[in-house]
Parts: C-alpha cells; structure tokens; sequence
C-alpha cells in the first residue's frame, strides 16, 4: 500500500513462495477499507509510519536512522522522521514547529493518523511498516541512482520491478489515471514484493532489538 491523493493505492498479489502469479491494483477509500477485505490479505506491506515516539529525538526513530545509513546519499533523505505522538493531531504546519517535522512529512499527518487510529499490536502480525527505497534497496542489491519523480528514477525502478512482475511497465505506464502518480504506483510494487518476502520468511527489519512505543507497536521497518 502506499498513499496518494485519492486515498490508498493498493497492489493485490497472489504468488507461490515469491512466484508472482496474478498482480491487480486498485485504489481504496481508507485503511480501514484494506483491514476489512475479504478474502483478508495475509500480509500488509504499508509505506507509512507505524509506532510512534512521544519524545522528539535527533534523527527520530531508530529504524529511520538505521534505513538512512543502509541508503546513504542522496536517497537517505527519503526517509523522514515521523511525528510524535503529541503532534500527531495538528492541522496546520506551524503547530509543528521546534519537532523536527519536514513539509512533506506534514502533508501525510492525516494518514499518519488513520493508521495510528487503526493500529494495535495483534495488527502488527500482519501489518507491517515499509520503505519503498530501502525494499529496492534489497531487491536491487544497491541504493537507486536517480530521483524517483525523474524520467531516469522511474526507468531504474521499472527494471528492477520486471525482475519480480513480469509485464509491470506495461501495466504502470499504461495504468495512470488522476489522483495517483507513476511512483505511487512503483512504489506500491515494490512494496508488495516485500510483502511476499515477509510471508515466506525471508524479510527482517532494518533495526535489531525491541522498540515499542506508548501502545506496544514495534518501530520497524521491513525489507
């Protein structure tokens, strides 16, 4: 799953042990819409955050610093620091001043939000927290070059996504319709192949330890 302007754009995946064998994508409403699916998804691979520090510290949470040193320039800059959990509520930018808290990152406080409403701990075990560049990351074997809002950043994402989805470009270039853009698209992907290596066993957070916050959710990102 990852966020757009419609609401959520969602890739659907059935597949055998990573063996891609159907791929759909739609765009729901809410997150409470994908929770409530039937048949219910076996694993939820979302780019947002989930748990959520009550205290600002430099750098933010530790899988964030950790996904920043794994990526290092220029894409750890992709990876923000959440809000806390004091700021979550905010509606406007300057109520976020002295945390910490980008312009892009507080343009997503209202999904922020709506997962954090939705979270619990027995949700985490088929929920989990991703980041689109550090799963290509993975998935590439090295951080991507190029920006993904660029003609080159989408290119080098298509090739490494039609390793995994055979057809994808065909399927994104051709799939475009407003209220979501090309990388909410590649993103969504990319995040659903972590989702299959989350399955079979194969996926593990970025950060070691144990890292709750105020609601017992694990501060972790999967790749």
């Amino acid at each position: 799953m990852d966020g757009c302007s419609r609401g959520w754009f969602v890739v659907l995946v059935n597949h055998d042990h990573g063996r891609v064998n159907e791929t759909r994508f739609e765009v729901w409403d809410s997150f409470k819409d994908i929770l409530n699916l039937t048949p219910s998804p076996r694993q939820i691979a979302i780019d947002i955050p989930i748990g959520l520090l009550n205290e600002r510290q430099v750098g933010g949470r530790e899988c964030d610093r950790q996904a920043r040193r794994a990526l290092g320039r220029p894409r750890a800059s992709s990876v923000f620091s959440p809000p806390v959990h004091k700021i979550l509520p905010a509606q406007e930018y300057f109520q976020t001043r002295g945390f910490g808290i980008s312009r892009q990152a507080f343009g997503i406080f209202p999904k922020i939000r709506e997962v954090d409403e939705q979270m619990t701990p027995e949700l985490q075990k088929r929920v989990y927290e991703v980041h689109p560049e550090l799963s290509f990351w993975r998935l590439a074997g090295r951080a991507m070059q190029y920006n993904k809002k660029t003609p080159e950043g989408r290119e080098e994402r298509l090739q490494v996504l039609s390793k995994t989805f055979p057809g994808v470009r065909e399927k994104i270039l051709g799939g475009k319709a407003p209220g979501f853009h090309y990388d909410d698209m590649i993103d969504a992907h990319v995040a659903a192949w972590t989702g299959m290596r989350i399955e079979n066993g194969a996926a593990e957070p970025i950060s070691k330890g144990s890292f709750l916050d105020s609601k017992g959710l694990r501060m972790e990102i999967w790749y």
